[in-house]
């Protein structure tokens, strides 16, 4: 039964009584309840207290038009986006310290008023009323509802649910404000246009609409007045909630990749366990296919130290700090001790505020959670994800991950067939994965960013053509082995074998084809370069260790591009440089890479 179904199946006089008592049955106690908040992590009580004791010494975040207008202008994002951010940063800090110590109130009432009295929560790359307009100021009364929105309507909610008896004795009036902007610019806009693109009415669904409709959820449950409207506002979102998770791949594959896991599978769990809570478990959603396969994505993706396999605009060492609890307790709830074993590996991760407020006060009164012993970091042997079409194998030390998939996926890049190889965790033949979101990131000019063109992933130029974006263009004829995929890449030329050989500790990439095409290899390649002559290369990994790629000495060096990375997410990860390698391999009808451990000393 699909979640739609499963919460019009509750008794209508249980989810009355759970949306109008949710207040108090989502296991988040006000700052009266001195007991509980004393209770609290004292670690993170000390790191929140001292973050809003910094926050005191500066001066608050400025939202200005200029900023916003820089995505029309010379499409900059980061120069509004980032003040905006810290604006809703900073109020969830003061409103957790105010809740931990009864002490930063006031800073906490200025961050969430300064909110109210912007214009708009909507990021400028997503307003397209004004763009449709051709302004560059967005208009109040015709507000749109993204992700900037649903991140700031969830903060209100939980600082009412924590702070309003506070407020209501500091700033009375306060509260009633907050009621008012999320009506306006929130559920007004959800419930009587049924246009947003993020409702994947036409069956394209991504990360926004989980994202977004958990947080209408949850400041429905905690900030409407109004029994009925609360109860549409619901069932709206329960019927958006269930639609993404029926679009889910039954092998609970992330086309969006881990990064965006977080911000996707993980936002639909939130909203559903908020759902259970409040019907006393009467919902159940846990059986629901595919959540029991969707769980176990982050520990199939990891590679080891912070590492992951990445695809599409998925970083390749995303932030740690991530709200771990919240797949801890999705492990508790479908009794797999292998997801909570590896939540639990992530123990000592801090529990910031910066991950939203919402998700910090479920987290910090999950008892389990803060009880749960640390474990050591367990990784299957090998996995495939048929619908997904995504294969990771690992065995002492190396990792080979290849995709076949298609050009038209969630933040696609171009990049069917290609491949990562790990050594001791850290990709050495890499996917660069996201760059710093512009004007153009999400335009019909996507593609003119070298890191999403095939051409800077590892798979082959054929005649001259790199690949095209397009669900057309997709793999074919998969052939998935334990330990290695055969599929053909796009435009039937090329058919490519990518195996991890367990016995020789190396991994091999083999390309046929027929004769008369021109093939020109590519790997892009993380780490220094060493050594390299006809038919070797050894890479310096940016772990230290030593890695070989090996190929025909018949067909030469290569030719060994080095390219500065000139994007701040990119070499973050990266470092300030890349390399490519290019391999003309006309002549032959085969072509082989073998990766693997460089033995000697440099």
């Amino acid at each position: 039964m699909s979640v739609a179904g499963r919460w019009a199946s509750v008794p209508p006089e249980v989810r009355r009584r759970g949306v109008g008592g949710a207040a108090s049955l989502l296991g988040v106690p006000d700052v009266g309840d001195r007991g509980a908040w004393e209770s609290v992590d004292a670690g993170t009580v000390d790191g929140v207290l001292a973050e809003a004791a910094a926050d005191r010494a500066l001066p608050w975040p400025r939202t200005v038009l200029s900023d916003y207008a820089r995505y029309w202008r010379d499409g900059v994002r980061v120069a509004y986006e980032g003040p905006a951010g810290e604006l809703r940063r900073r109020t969830s800090t003061a409103v957790l310290a105010a809740a931990m110590s009864g002490e930063h109130l006031d800073e906490a009432a200025d961050g969430l008023l300064m909110l109210c009295e912007q214009t708009t929560w909507c990021w400028a790359a997503h307003e397209s009323f004004a763009t449709a307009r051709g302004e560059v100021v967005a208009d109040p009364d015709d507000p749109y509802v993204d992700l900037g929105a649903a991140e700031t309507v969830q903060l209100l909610a939980w600082a009412d649910l924590v702070l309003g008896p506070a407020l209501d004795e500091r700033v009375p009036g306060l509260r009633r404000r907050l009621r008012r902007e999320a009506r306006i610019r929130v559920f007004q806009p959800f419930l009587t246009n049924r246009d947003w693109h993020w409702l994947g009415l036409d069956g394209r669904l991504h990360n926004w609409s989980p994202w977004i409709q958990g947080h209408i959820l949850s400041a429905a449950l905690l900030l409407e007045p109004d029994p009925e409207t609360q109860l549409q506002l619901v069932d709206a979102a329960v019927d958006g909630l269930s639609r993404y998770l029926d679009a889910m791949p039954a092998d609970g594959g992330c086309d969006e990749g881990y990064a965006y896991w977080w911000n996707g599978p993980a936002r639909l769990v939130e909203a559903l366990e908020l759902l259970d809570r409040i019907t006393d478990g009467a919902l159940d959603p846990w059986q629901c296919e595919p959540l029991a396969e969707l769980a176990q994505y982050p520990q199939r993706m990891a590679l080891g130290d912070g590492w992951y396999v990445n695809v599409g605009d998925g970083p390749a060492r995303p932030n740690p700090r991530q709200p771990w609890h919240v797949l801890h307790r999705w492990g508790r709830r479908l009794g797999n001790p292998d997801v909570t074993a590896f939540a639990a590996a992530h123990r000592d991760e801090p529990l910031s505020p910066a991950l939203g407020l919402g998700r910090v006060l479920i987290g910090l009164f999950d008892r389990e959670w803060w009880s749960a012993a640390a474990q050591p970091l367990e990784l299957p042997r090998s996995t495939w994800l048929p619908d997904t079409e995504l294969l990771v194998a690992r065995e002492a030390g190396l990792t080979l991950a290849v995709k076949g998939g298609h050009n038209d996926e969630n933040h696609n890049h171009n990049d069917v067939g290609s491949f990562v190889a790990a050594v001791d965790s850290v990709p050495v033949l890499v996917d660069l994965g996201q760059p710093t979101y512009t004007a153009i990131s999400f335009s019909p000019r996507r593609y003119e960013q070298w890191v999403v063109q095939s051409a800077w992933h590892n798979v082959p130029l054929v005649d001259g053509a790199e690949q095209a974006p397009g669900a057309e263009h997709r793999a074919e004829d998969l052939q998935p082995e334990e330990d290695q995929l055969t599929l053909t890449l796009p435009g039937g030329v090329v058919r490519r074998t990518a195996a991890l050989d367990r016995d020789t500790a190396a991994i091999r990439v083999t390309d046929t084809w027929q004769d008369g095409h021109a093939i020109v290899e590519h790997f892009v390649i993380a780490g220094t370069p060493h050594h390299h002559r006809a038919g070797e290369l050894v890479v310096r990994s940016l772990s230290g260790a030593l890695v070989k790629l090996s190929w025909d000495a018949e067909l030469g060096p290569g030719d060994l591009e080095r390219r500065a990375v000139d994007d701040e997410l990119l070499e973050a990860v990266w470092g300030p440089e890349v390399h490519r390698l290019a391999i003309d391999a006309a002549g032959p009808t085969s072509f082989e890479l073998t990766v693997s451990r460089f033995e000697e000393t440099l």
